[in-house]
C-alpha cells in the first residue's frame, strides 16, 4: 500500500471526535467546540496541526480575539465567505451565526454561538449538521495561531471539526500538489471531485474490512494489526512456495497446484519398502517352514534312536514330542540311555499291555522322573487307542 493511501486511510480512521450540533445546540446561545486540543489532521491527509496544551490555547484565544477587534467572528454556510470571493466558484456570504465569545478549555478552544433563525431552523431541520473551523497556522511547524471562522458544512473535514475547505478544493480550477498527491494515492485522474474522492475511500475502508477478516482478524482489528497479520501470512506463504520448488513471490493457486500434484504422486520407494500383506505371508511361511524342518528333524532322531536301541518303539510318539519342545533334552535322554535288548525293543500288541514294567520302561521312568503308575496309565491308554 503506497504511503500516501496509508496516510490517508490513517487519517479516515482516526476516533471521532466530531462536533455534531444536534437539534437543541440551534436554540437560543450555545457553546460548540471549535477546534480540539494537542495534535490533530485531516480527511484529507493535511496537517498534523497542533493546539498544544491549555495555556497554549489562551494564546490562540488571545491572538484571536486580537486579530477580530470588535467584530465577532462570522460562522456562513459551507465556506461560502470564503469562495464567494474566489473567481470562477462564486456563491453568497450570509451569516448562519456569530460566535459572541472564545474559551479555552482541556479538550479545545470552544465558542459561544448565536445562531440566525435560517440557521436554527436549518439544523432543527436536519439540513446542516457539523460545523468546521477556519484556522491560521505556522506551515512549518502545523501550530495553529489564530481561529478565523467557522461554517455550517456536512462534508466536514476534521473528524472533529474541519480545517478551511479552501484546503481541500481547487483554487482557481487548479488542484493542489498535495491533492493531486492524494488523487494519484487512490489511483483517480486530477480533477475528481469529493464524491469521487469518497467513494474511492469508502472502497478502501471496505477492502481493508475485508483483509482483516481474511487475516482472521476482526473487523474492529487497528491498521498495525492487520499489517502483522498480513506479513505473517505473507512471510508463510513464502516458505510453502519454497518448499513446493516455486519462487517467493508465486500465487497461491500455484502453490496449491503444486502440493495437490506432490501429494497425488508420491509413491513409496519399492527398494525400501514392503506391503505389510507381503511381510505377514512371508512369516507365515517361515513358521511354516520352521515346524516342516523341525518334524523332520524329530523324525530322523527317534527313528535313530529306535534302531539304535535306546528308546522303545512304543515311545515313539513321546520321543516325537520331546523332540519338538526340546532337542536337547531328548539327545541328553538318549545320549545317556542303555542299549535296550531284543524283547524290551519289542512293540506290545493290542491287549499286551501288562500290569507290570519292564525293565527298560522302569529305566525310562528313572531318566525322566517319570512315576511307574504314570507310565503304566500312558501305555494303557495308547494300547487302547
Amino acid at each position: 500500500m503506497p504511503n500516501a493511501l496509508a496516510a490517508l486511510l490513517s487519517a479516515a480512521l482516526v476516533a471521532s471526535h466530531s462536533t455534531v450540533l444536534a437539534a437543541g445546540d440551534a436554540d437560543g446561545e450555545k457553546w460548540v467546540q471549535l477546534v480540539p486540543a494537542g495534535t490533530f489532521s485531516g480527511r484529507a491527509g493535511g496537517g498534523p496541526w497542533t493546539t498544544g496544551d491549555k495555556a497554549s490555547m489562551e494564546t490562540i484565544v488571545a491572538n484571536t480575539r486580537q486579530y477580530a477587534g470588535s467584530t465577532d467572528l462570522v460562522i456562513d454556510y459551507d465556506h461560502q465567505a470564503v469562495f464567494g470571493a474566489v473567481p470562477g466558484v462564486g456563491g453568497t456570504a450570509k451569516a448562519a451565526g456569530w460566535i459572541k465569545e472564545l474559551q479555552a478549555r482541556d479538550n479545545g478552544i470552544w465558542g459561544r454561538v448565536e445562531w440566525t433563525a435560517a440557521a436554527s431552523a436549518a439544523i432543527k431541520a436536519g439540513e446542516y449538521r457539523y460545523l468546521s473551523p477556519v484556522f491560521y497556522h505556522d506551515k512549518s511547524t502545523g501550530r495553529v495561531l489564530a481561529i478565523r471562522m467557522a461554517g455550517l458544512t456536512n462534508t466536514p473535514n476534521l473528524d472533529l471539526v474541519a480545517v478551511a475547505a479552501s484546503a481541500l478544493l481547487p483554487t482557481n480550477n487548479q488542484t493542489g500538489d498535495s491533492m493531486d498527491k492524494i488523487l494519484a494515492a487512490l489511483g483517480l485522474a486530477k480533477g475528481t471531485n469529493e464524491d469521487g474522492v469518497i467513494a474511492a475511500i469508502n472502497s478502501h475502508l471496505t477492502s481493508s474490512t475485508a483483509i482483516a477478516k481474511a487475516a482472521g482478524l476482526t473487523e474492529a482489528a487497528k491498521g498495525e494489526e492487520v499489517l502483522a497479520a498480513v506479513n505473517s501470512l505473507v512471510t508463510d506463504r513464502a516458505k510453502f512456495a519454497k518448499a513446493a520448488g516455486l519462487k517467493d513471490d508465486a500465487k497461491s493457486e500455484e502453490i496449491v497446484t503444486a502440493v495437490n500434484s506432490a501429494v497425488a504422486s508420491a509413491k513409496p520407494d519399492p527398494a525400501k519398502f514392503v506391503p505389510i500383506e507381503q511381510v505377514t505371508k512371508l512369516q507365515n511361511d517361515v513358521k511354516e517352514l520352521q515346524k516342516t524342518l523341525i518334524g523332520d528333524k524329530a523324525e530322523e532322531a527317534v527313528n535313530s534312536a529306535i534302531k539304535d536301541g535306546k528308546l522303545a518303539p512304543a515311545l515313539k510318539e513321546w520321543g516325537l514330542d520331546l523332540y519338538k519342545t526340546d532337542p536337547k533334552k531328548f539327545e541328553t535322554f538318549t545320549g545317556s540311555a542303555p542299549v535296550l535288548t531284543a524283547p524290551q525293543l519289542k512293540t506290545p500288541k493290542k491287549g499286551e499291555a501288562g500290569d507290570e514294567l519292564s525293565e527298560a520302561q522302569l529305566a525310562v521312568c528313572s531318566q525322566l522322573g517319570i512315576k511307574p503308575e504314570d507310565m503304566k496309565k500312558n501305555l494303557a491308554e495308547r494300547a487302547k487307542a
